[in-house]
């Protein structure tokens, strides 16, 4: 059978090898640097088969690989469009307007993608990612606790969640989030990052309870009977090692100044 564009396609065997033949040579031309001639070669490819999603994937990689980001995001639109069922050619997409900071476009492709791929996680991050670029940290966060329910081992949407709360002002449940996170993977690439955020949350926390207990004869008094309870009743959550710095104080020694003398 003779290979024409448009309607007319190559028996499936044949076609499926012939299209194989151009994508390597044009992978292999890019791979040299002579990205025109690859470029030709993918375009020689869409005239035969332009029902073929694989063209359109190739040619927007060569147009990333030459930083001409708008001509491959429109390649890799046009193969969302070709094959709407390929999570993986949403996903590039998406990863593509991220890192271009058109986050208009992303959150309206991750609702797309979601509505036909329900449970899929990296559309989910995507929508957080560009909500919070948005300053919309409330829509982040219900997204986030979405991506929390379908994968709920995974200490990162964890770590993500205690940012949010954090940037809320809703220390304890951060501090809640982030100890989570630390338990989670105690040695993960986030655990260095969720400990120094809990020991910034301790000293924020610990100023605040020094100052009212200053002011508040009664709330010293319960901190020197129990000091984590009396810290939780005030709205507080210290880790543990947070508490064991609080027992350190010297809180009978207050009011006055002494907080800048017992706690630095």
């Amino acid at each position: 059978m003779r290979e024409t564009s448009g309607s007319a396609q190559p028996g499936k065997g044949r076609g499926t090898a012939r299209l194989a033949s151009y994508i390597k040579r044009a992978t292999s031309l890019a791979q040299q640097g002579q990205y025109e001639e690859a470029i030709a070669q993918v375009k020689q490819a869409m005239a035969i088969f332009p029902a073929d999603p694989k063209c359109s994937v190739q040619l927007a990689n060569i147009y990333r690989a030459q930083n001409k980001i708008g001509p491959a995001i429109e390649a890799m639109k046009r193969a969302v469009d070709l094959d709407p069922s390929d999570s993986s050619t949403h996903e590039q997409l998406l990863q593509t307007l991220i890192e271009l900071g058109r986050y208009d476009e992303a959150i309206g492709l991750s609702r797309k993608m979601l509505a036909t791929f329900p449970r899929n996680l990296f559309a989910r991050d995507v929508l957080g990612i560009a909500y919070l670029q948005q300053g919309k940290i409330d829509e982040s966060l219900t997204v986030t606790n979405e991506l929390i329910r379908l994968a709920p081992a995974d200490p990162a949407h964890h770590f993500k969640k205690a940012v949010l709360l954090q940037q809320k002002g809703e220390i304890a449940p951060a501090m809640s989030a982030f100890t989570r996170a630390l338990d989670m993977d105690p040695n993960g690439d986030m655990a260095d990052d969720a400990r120094e955020a809990i020991a910034a949350l301790d000293s924020y926390q610990l100023r605040q309870i020094i100052t009212i207990a200053v002011e508040d004869v009664v709330f010293r008094t319960k901190l020197l009977i129990d000091p984590e309870s009396a810290s939780m009743e005030r709205g507080f959550l210290l880790s543990s090692s947070g508490i064991t710095t609080l027992r350190q104080i010297d809180l009978e020694a207050l009011p006055g100044d002494a907080q800048n003398r017992y706690y630095h």
